[in-house]
């Protein structure tokens, strides 16, 4: 049976959205000119609509729920200018300002950069938030502070969304000249820190904060706009685990590769 719905119209321009992680009838979106909204496709009606804007950037281009603790959820709003705004969601369906920061960045001499994805990386609370500015964070949501920073892709215009294997071991993410990448998480966990190794004698790609040791492969002719892996993986009886993962381009194109890996093999 076909079931239509409708929600009440809006004059904004919807950029974004996503579902309550729990409750499939909640619905989160972000608009070009600053609305957070929270809609009911059950009673198909919107719930709560809050503004979202820092000085003149208005514009929400990434959204996303993240459980947080027990029965709790946050909230993530990403901007145009690189603007991270966390909320806690209330019991009353509410938006509850928790704290924000901006992703700056080098490559444009310190301004803000769109902002086109958030993910959680599995097993911890730790959020990976990919930008325009060809660079990938993984940040603490409880200071903003950033972990490790993963480079070596080219991103500066597409809505390219970056993620992780099941175990989070891997991050994928595809780019605008057509290759698919992968950074490890593991390895830079291992380094020495910048506190107790002096940063001039430290290679930039064996830093525990910054990462740009990477593999590829040019998986199309075109642009890839979207890389993700399959939630769950297979391990053989002689401990390879095997990863399903899928790659689409601007034309339309997609593609389905496996990935195979031991960890217990160096």
């Amino acid at each position: 049976k076909r079931s239509d719905y409708f929600l009440e119209a809006v004059v904004s321009t919807q950029s974004t959205g996503t579902f309550h992680p729990f409750d499939c009838s909640l619905f989160m979106s972000g608009t070009l000119d600053g609305k957070l909204q929270l809609w009911s496709t059950r009673n198909k009606k919107m719930l709560t609509n809050r503004e979202i804007r820092n000085g003149d950037d208005g514009m929400i281009t990434a959204v996303y729920f993240q459980p947080y603790n027990k029965n709790m959820i946050r909230a993530f709003v990403g901007t145009f200018m690189g603007n991270v705004t966390i909320l806690f969601l209330t019991a009353k369906n509410t938006f509850e300002y928790y704290t924000s920061f901006n992703i700056q960045t080098r490559v444009l001499r310190g301004q803000g950069c769109k902002i086109t994805n958030f993910v959680e990386r599995p097993g911890t609370k730790n959020v990976l938030i990919t930008s325009c500015d060809s660079r990938i964070r993984l940040i603490d949501p409880e200071t903003g502070q950033v972990i490790c920073k993963y480079k070596g892709y080219f991103h500066q215009q597409s809505i390219i969304r970056s993620g992780f294997s099941h175990d989070g071991k891997l991050i994928i993410a595809g780019d605008e000249k057509s290759f698919c990448y992968f950074w490890d998480t593991e390895t830079h966990n291992s380094l020495p820190s910048l506190s107790n190794v002096s940063a001039k004698h430290l290679k930039r790609q064996l830093r525990r904060d910054k990462n740009d040791c990477y593999y590829r492969f040019r998986s199309h002719k075109v642009r890839v706009t979207c890389a993700t892996f399959a939630p769950e993986a297979l391990t053989d009886r002689e401990g390879f685990i095997k990863e399903l993962f899928v790659t689409a381009d601007q034309s339309g194109r997609i593609k389905f590769f496996l990935n195979i890996r031991n960890d217990m093999i160096s």
